[in-house]
């Protein structure tokens, strides 16, 4: 009998799972696949161990790096971190990871606007945080965090992207800032993904395992239980464990959901516990699948993307819009099959076939494409999305990943989430699952959590004190 149960060994789990250990709590981890990491660290190819789904470590917050014991200087920032290419393939853009190179690219472009808007970015996620909405077992709404964030505070809440988009930057720039998708959105999603100045960082030579090592060892107390989810039990209304595709059953006080949120109805499907319409909603969540077309090329030989006097290593991102093309990513040499090395670029956006920058089209071993399909096989993710609940309206806030879920407690009584369906938001970021985690300790009565997060606990702690206030019963 454990105290918690966490489905999924990806960065949230992981991540939740280390919290709940340092409380004391004899915590299992569920994880499907031999290695941790989900869509970033797991075996997702019959070419490659490591994760191909996240090749970038931008969003890790530093105060969360400085909390798990994690060195920024010890990851890889090329400079610059990203590159755009013009019709001949010459770079017209470099995003340069040195701010005041970055402040001057931009000016040289007329883009001037766009270094405010990476400021401000940046500024109103730190006064989210200040205000205890960001690290918090109760997300914000957005009425909260567009009208309740002390005075100076940047205001991009509230309002669609594309509004707080005109204001600071040209049209041609905005493809270069968000997704088309989110233009209709409220802001706090380009704050978001903008809340590290659009700079990214990779682990050291650009593997995903040292984030699989990583996970490992934030996994060290917990014991890990490699098996595959078939239900979520319950007995009298509440959750009290899983049991696994294999026929094994764990048992627990509560269980914490670290992966998909819309693979939660093929799990929850026959409990009466969850409204019909909360189903429906997550089924059509699960049904809207995201199409856009990654490619993976395998090459025998490291590819050469485009390189400039002066700059520190090859840019992460390539944007290429020649022949169709779009975002390539470089994430460096991986395991090969018998142990051969082999390099790696994905491309999104670009149809099969067009060799991406650098790339000798001779040296190709092997063309994978992936979707939703190969995203479901490895980590239960439906949909295709990075994000699993894409970050757009109305999945926002104390909304995501639906109304009524914002407190990161589900309508079975036991049942948690927290990945990246979860507030904040997606990707590689770990806030959603200490938050979660916090949720299930106060839930079992622990006094003082925050006092577990280090470098966080003043403002985990302004987090929970502002539930409290609110009269946030749990």
């Amino acid at each position: 009998m454990y105290d918690a149960i966490v489905v999924g060994a990806g960065v949230n789990g992981a991540a939740a799972a280390w919290l709940l250990t340092r409380a004391g709590l004899r915590v299992a981890v569920v994880e499907a696949n031999a290695l941790p990491g989900g869509l970033a660290g797991g075996r997702v190819s019959r070419l490659s161990e490591g994760g191909r789904y996240a090749y970038a470590l931008g969003l890790v917050p530093g105060e969360v790096w400085r909390l798990l014991g994690v060195d920024e200087g010890s990851l890889y920032t090329p400079d610059p971190s990203w590159v755009e290419l013009g019709p001949d393939g010459e770079p017209v853009l470099r995003w340069w990871s040195s701010p005041a190179r970055l402040r001057r690219e931009l000016a040289e472009a007329g883009l001037e606007g766009v270094w405010r808007l990476l400021a401000d970015a940046a500024g109103f996620v730190r006064c989210l945080a200040e205000a205890g909405m960001y690290y918090t077992p109760c997300p914000p709404s957005r009425g909260e965090a567009a009208e309740g964030l002390p005075r100076g505070c940047p205001a991009l809440a509230g309002e669609p992207t594309r509004r707080i988009l005109a204001r600071y930057a040209p049209r041609r720039a905005w493809s270069l800032l968000i997704y088309p998708s989110m233009l209709d959105s409220d802001g706090f999603a380009l704050a978001y993904y903008l809340q590290n100045m659009n700079i990214w960082s990779q682990p050291p030579g650009g593997s995903m395992m040292w984030l699989s090592r990583l996970l490992r060892r934030l996994l060290r107390g917990a014991a890990l239980v490699h098996g595959r989810v078939e239900e979520v039990l319950a007995e009298h209304g509440r959750a009290v464990g899983v049991a696994l595709r294999d026929g094994r059953r764990i048992r627990g006080r509560a269980v914490l959901y670290a992966a998909s949120v819309p693979a939660l109805p093929r799990l929850v499907g026959s409990l009466d516990a969850f409204p019909e319409h909360d189903l429906r909603l997550l089924e059509g969540l699960a049904r809207r699948r995201t199409r856009v077309e990654r490619v993976d090329y395998y090459l025998s030989r490291a590819p050469a993307p485009p390189r400039e006097a002066g700059w520190r290593g090859w840019p992460i991102y390539v944007y290429w819009r020649r022949g169709g093309g779009g975002e390539y990513t470089y994430p460096g040499l991986i395991g090969g099959p018998g142990g051969s090395g082999l390099y790696l670029v994905q491309a999104s956006g670009s149809p099969r076939g067009v060799a991406p920058p650098g790339a000798d089209p001779d040296r190709v071993v092997a063309v994978e494409e992936r979707g939703p399909e190969s995203q479901d096989r490895c980590c239960s993710n439906p949909t295709g999305h990075p994000d699993h609940v894409p970050m757009v309206d109305p999945f926002l806030y104390d909304d995501r990943p639906l109304p009524g879920w914002g407190g990161y407690a589900t309508p079975l009584p036991g049942l948690y989430h927290g990945s990246a369906s979860s507030y904040p938001g997606g990707e590689v970021n770990m806030v959603a699952g200490l938050n979660a985690a916090t949720r299930l300790l106060l839930d079992l009565g622990h006094p003082e959590p925050w006092r577990l997060l280090g470098p966080l606990s003043r403002l985990a702690r302004r987090g929970v004190e502002r539930c409290r206030a609110a009269r946030w019963s749990r």
